[in-house]
C-alpha cells in the first residue's frame, strides 16, 4: 500500500466533544485515541493526498508526518494498558503478547480482544464502537441456540466482526471502503483466529446493500454518519431475514430523530437506545 500522511493534534478531554463535532459535522474521517500516560487525547485523520493533510493543518492546527506501511504499529507510549468490559462477556484492550495471555488467564469467563492502536478506527474506547457492542452482546445473550449471520457496515478495524465471530456467528459479512482500514481488519481477524468466518468486502455499503449479493443476515450492523444510514437503511429490508435486528451507530443526539424516522420507514422501527456524551446507538427489531 502506498505511504499515507497523518493530520494529528493532541487535545484535553474536557474539549473532545467540541473537537469531535466538528470533524463530523466537516465530514474527516478521524479517530480518537486515549493515551493513557499522558491523560489527553489524540485525534488523527489520514490521507494518500498530502495537500488534503495539510489542508486540515491549516483549518485546525497540530501536525502532519509521512507513515510508511512498515510503520503502521503502536506508538511506545501506546502500550496495551486499557481494558474496556463490555457487559459480562467481553473484554477489549490493547494488550498484547503476553499480557494477553495473563488477561485470558485471569478472566477465563470472558472473551479477550486484543485491538492495539493502529491507523484504522475501532480499537473499542470510542462510544460508537463499545455501544455496538455491548448491543450485540445483549441481542446474543436474548436469542436461542442456533446459527446466525451478521453483516457489519462500515467494518473499521474489524473489531465489531471479530466479536460476533467469537461470540458463535456462522459467518460474519464486513463491508469497507477505506483500504487500509480493510487490511488492519484482516489482519485482526487473522491474529484472533476468526479468518475463515469472517468476509471482507472492500466495497460502498450502500452499493452493496443494493447489489445484494451476499444472501441475508439475522443481524446488520452499520456504524456510519447519520447522512450514510438515512440513505442506506432503505435497502437492509432486502438483505434481511424477516425476524432481523439491527443496531446503528456513529450518529449524534442531534441526529437520532431522522435517523428514527428513516429506520421506521425502512421497517426497523428502533426500540433501545445508549447515549455516551452526544453519541447515541439504537437497536431495533424488523416489523412482522
Amino acid at each position: 500500500m502506498d505511504t499515507l500522511f497523518r493530520w494529528s493534534k493532541l487535545i484535553d478531554a474536557d474539549d473532545l466533544e467540541e473537537w469531535e463535532t466538528r470533524l463530523v459535522i466537516e465530514e474527516v474521517p478521524y479517530s480518537a485515541e486515549m493515551l493513557v500516560r499522558r491523560q489527553r487525547w489524540r485525534l488523527s485523520a489520514f490521507s494518500a493526498d498530502r495537500a488534503e493533510v495539510e489542508s486540515w493543518k491549516g483549518r485546525y492546527g497540530g501536525g502532519v508526518n509521512r507513515v510508511r506501511p512498515e510503520d503502521w504499529q503502536p506508538g511506545p507510549e501506546e502500550d496495551g494498558e486499557r481494558v474496556l468490559r463490555i457487559r459480562d462477556r467481553l473484554i477489549v484492550t490493547g494488550a498484547t503478547g503476553e499480557r494477553r495471555i495473563a488477561l485470558e488467564e485471569e478472566l477465563p469467563d470472558r472473551i479477550v480482544l486484543s485491538f492495539p492502536p493502529q491507523l484504522a478506527f475501532g480499537t473499542g474506547e470510542h462510544p460508537t464502537t463499545a455501544n455496538c457492542l455491548r448491543f450485540l452482546v445483549d441481542w446474543v445473550g436474548e436469542r436461542e441456540r442456533g446459527t446466525w449471520r451478521l453483516l457489519d457496515l462500515g467494518c473499521g478495524s474489524g473489531i465489531l466482526a471479530v466479536a460476533a465471530a467469537k461470540l458463535g456467528a456462522r459467518e460474519v459479512v464486513a463491508i469497507e471502503l477505506d483500504s487500509l482500514a480493510m487490511d488492519c481488519a484482516k489482519r485482526n481477524a487473522e491474529r484472533h483466529d476468526v479468518a475463515e468466518r469472517v468476509c471482507f468486502i472492500e466495497a460502498d455499503a450502500g452499493g452493496f446493500l443494493e447489489d445484494g449479493g451476499e444472501g441475508v443476515f439475522d443481524v446488520i450492523a452499520a456504524n456510519l454518519f447519520s447522512e450514510l444510514l438515512i440513505s442506506t437503511l432503505p435497502y437492509f429490508a432486502s438483505n434481511a431475514t424477516t425476524e432481523a435486528e439491527v443496531i446503528l451507530s456513529g450518529f449524534l443526539t442531534s441526529q437520532a430523530r431522522d435517523v428514527s424516522l428513516a429506520a421506521e420507514k425502512a421497517g426497523f422501527p428502533l426500540a433501545d437506545f445508549l447515549r455516551r456524551g452526544k453519541w447515541v446507538a439504537a437497536r431495533g427489531r424488523r416489523k412482522e
